[in-house]
């Protein structure tokens, strides 16, 4: 199954979204949600994963679209996040359709960003994309296992339109077709991606953000999520692991953060990444505390790796880093890593 998030563009196990760190393994975290056994397991389990690709969607909306300033590349974004019937296999298809009304590889919106561009159109969850700017939708056959490249097809179209401009969307809510007006923001060029996973884990390609369920469940509040977004957000908007290809457009943007050194590439990160949450409008008080809990709860991430910090020195550094972002604040400043 994948899916699409508020802010990027390939899509992941739980959704995809247009524009669109710990490598520890261990068993569930305590709070994770669990699907019950019986008749309910699949809705229990639907629900569960899509909640937190909400979260996730959410939260990187606001990474990427707060520190636009800091990237070398962007997109236009809708601030929504997209999924397809054809996404989902066996017996969680007919409890998608049933829930969010889809059709096939038609996108249907799973969540809209507070204040984003498709909340500000009128458009929420449930509502089905038929028509971009006049051109209808492939709905493919709705048959077969999961798949991706027909909602693939339907995402380029729209990533196409975004990248222009204003765009004309149809859409169907409640069987009731109507006509609006989307007018996409600029963000920065990555997508995030929740991939169901019983390790604690979470990297980042040059492209995207991928984090497991497990450890986004960990995440108690957003402002954890931050933490551990931002992080990977840093590794893209420094350059540490570049894509193939450009992944979006130039930014014409003399503030952008030059490319990082590999040899630092985790203690810079996780400097960076705590700005990146900090500028976003998250609490990031708690990062020292949540590595501590992390490490005391994960004995991969409570000693040195190779190119990790135990979770006791990460924990020191990010208080560091915080007492820096408080003195960058005190005297007015905009904060800058």
């Amino acid at each position: 199954m994948r899916m699409t998030s508020l802010n990027g563009t390939a899509a992941g196990a739980m959704a995809v979204a247009l524009g669109l760190l710990v490598a520890a393994c261990s068993t569930p975290a305590p709070g994770e949600a669990m699907a019950p056994a019986g008749s309910d397991a699949p809705a229990a389990r639907l629900a569960a994963l899509t909640a937190l690709d909400r979260r996730v969607a959410a939260v990187g909306y606001r990474l990427t679209t707060a520190n636009l300033d800091l990237c070398r590349s962007r997109q236009a974004v809708a601030g929504w996040s997209l999924h397809a019937a054809s996404q989902y296999s066996g017996d969680l298809r007919p409890v998608a359709e049933t829930r969010f009304g889809l059709d096939g590889d038609l996108p249907g919106i799973l969540a809209v960003a507070a204040d984003g561009p498709a909340a500000r159109a009128g458009l929420d969850e449930g509502d089905l994309v038929l028509r971009v700017n006049g051109t209808a939708l492939a709905p493919g056959d709705g048959q077969g296992p999961a798949a991706y490249d027909g909602l693939a097809a339907n995402l380029a179209v729209l990533k196409r339109a975004l990248a222009a401009g204003p765009v004309t969307l149809e859409v169907r809510r409640a069987g009731t077709d109507r006509t609006v007006t989307l007018r996409p923001v600029p963000a920065c060029t990555t997508f995030f991606q929740v991939d169901p996973s019983n390790e604690y884990n979470a990297r980042a390609d040059g492209r995207g953000v991928f984090i497991s369920s497990t450890l986004a469940a960990y995440a108690v509040g957003d402002d954890d999520l931050a933490l551990i977004l931002g992080h990977e957000l840093a590794h893209n908007v420094l350059q540490h692991r570049p894509p193939p290809t450009p992944p979006g457009d130039p930014a014409d943007t003399p503030a952008a953060l030059p490319p990082g050194d590999p040899r630092t590439a985790e203690r810079d990160a996780d400097r960076v990444g705590l700005f990146l949450a900090a500028r976003a409008g998250f609490d990031t008080t708690g990062a020292a505390a949540f590595w501590r809990r992390f490490g005391a709860t994960n004995w991969r991430a409570r000693y040195a790796q190779i190119g990790h910090a135990s979770a006791e020195s990460r924990a020191r550094a990010l208080e560091a880093v915080n007492a820096e972002i408080a003195a960058q604040r005190a005297s007015g400043q905009p904060l800058r890593p």
